[in-house]
């Protein structure tokens, strides 16, 4: 029994010496970093050289990892980002046995000393610059693999369409392309399926909706270059632009129609009408300035901005005809039209029981026979102030009607965005 225990023991203590030099053996150290890059860089002239393609062709496979949607600026219609790229390739002139050098399984060197590819952002609204102007580590790994990681914050151009502004969305791309080198050397492919959104951070204003990427190809002299195109569709959200725009401009047009309340004999009714006016074209030149200046697209807000501005100056017009007509003398009768005019729209009124004072004369000497015949004294036209009076309601109706008409149309359009 005592034997056999003291042999346990010994094998216990002899694997555990065993399991320490294991580990002291895959531990990394500095002299088997500095054999790695001495193998792998020294200055021979079979050493490594950076201007030499590790293939023909090169295969390059890329992803880009979304951080942030920085802007949309749809004036200027450029889409900002923050994010960076990780592409990887392979370079078997850069492998090693990981077991002759302490298991180290990755080394890390600056960029220049090694051979990339060559990338610049297509789109890109900034000066193009190759390498999107970074100069970073690129990591090394045993196999010949080699991870390079440049940051990426980007300002690229993007069609943006407002027709349903401010319910609308955009879809823009990253147009990832190798520079210098054509496809049969340098052949982008997409590292993953879809854009990283692992650390993406939610906007404010834009809600991310979906991405997706596909190849491209870029033809120049006869030459094709690979080409890879990121797609990101942004949704706004609304809840901001409808408290800030639209209201206030529904509310402005409303008060264009209580001009017709106040009285005739009010000598501030033009210049309210004029204020009003006012207010709605600094609210279109306003919403006006944060548009593109492009004629492809054209908001449906603006379109009603212009519609609302100008039946504002039609109320105008109209409001100083009635003025006009209200003070204009007695001995100068108006057109025939306007009383007939009148009389058609009191007869409506009289059929579901309701006479207006205006038409009081017209039924005051029935005939006697009572058979409901028009009277046999002749017509006695209305008054200019009655009938200014008459317009001024008449008006009021109409317009009314026409604005509540275009206020049920412009949601109805703007629910076609979906």
């Amino acid at each position: 029994m005592k034997s056999g225990g003291l042999c346990a023991r010994r094998g216990v203590f002899v694997l555990l010496i065993f399991i320490d030099l294991l580990m002291h053996s895959t531990a990394y150290t500095v002299s088997d970093a500095n054999d790695i890059h001495t193998l792998l860089f020294n200055q021979t002239v079979s050493g490594y050289n950076k201007r030499v393609l590790p293939d023909y062709p090169v295969i390059v496979s890329a992803e880009y990892n979304l951080l942030a949607v920085n802007a949309l600026d749809l004036k200027a219609q450029i889409f900002s980002t923050s994010g960076w790229f990780t592409v990887v390739w392979n370079d078997s002139r850069l492998a090693w046995t990981k077991s002759s050098y302490g298991n180290v399984e990755y080394i890390y060197v600056p960029e220049e000393v090694v051979w990339h590819p060559e990338l610049i952002v297509q789109n890109s609204v900034l000066e193009l610059r190759k390498n999107l102007g970074a100069e970073k580590t690129v990591r090394i790994q045993y196999d010949g693999e080699v991870r390079w990681e440049p940051p990426a914050v980007l300002s690229t151009s993007c069609d943006m369409d407002v027709t349903f502004f401010p319910y609308d969305s955009q879809t823009c791309e990253i147009e990832l392309a190798s520079w210098g080198f054509p496809a049969d050397a340098v052949n982008l492919t997409f590292f993953k399926t879809h854009i990283n959104l692992e650390d993406y951070r939610p906007d404010g204003e834009w809600d991310l909706i979906t991405t997706s990427q596909y190849p491209s190809e870029l033809i120049e002299d006869d030459l094709v270059f690979s080409e890879l195109l990121f797609r990101i569709e942004l949704e706004r959200l609304p809840g901001h632009y409808i408290m800030s725009v639209i209201f206030p401009t529904i509310l402005t047009a409303v008060l264009t129609f209580v001009t017709f309340f106040l009285p005739l004999q009010s000598g501030g009714k033009i210049g309210y009408i004029l204020t009003v006016l006012l207010a709605l074209a600094v609210l279109l030149t306003l919403f006006s300035g944060s548009m593109p200046t492009t004629s492809k697209h054209t908001s449906v807000l603006v379109v009603f901005l212009t519609v609302t501005l100008g039946m504002a100056c039609l109320v105008i017009i109209f409001t100083i005809f009635v003025i006009r007509l209200f003070h204009q003398p007695e001995h100068d009768k108006a057109p025939k039209w306007m009383h007939t005019l009148a009389r058609l729209f009191m007869k409506l009124k009289c059929r579901f029981g309701r006479i207006n004072h205006l038409d009081q004369s017209e039924h005051a000497n029935p005939t006697e026979g009572g058979d409901g015949s028009e009277s046999s004294e002749p017509f006695k036209p209305y008054t200019n102030k009655e009938l200014a009076e008459f317009f001024d309601y008449f008006l009021f109706a109409v317009f009314t009607v026409f604005y509540v008409f275009v206020l049920l149309c412009f949601p109805i359009v703007l629910s076609a965005s979906n």
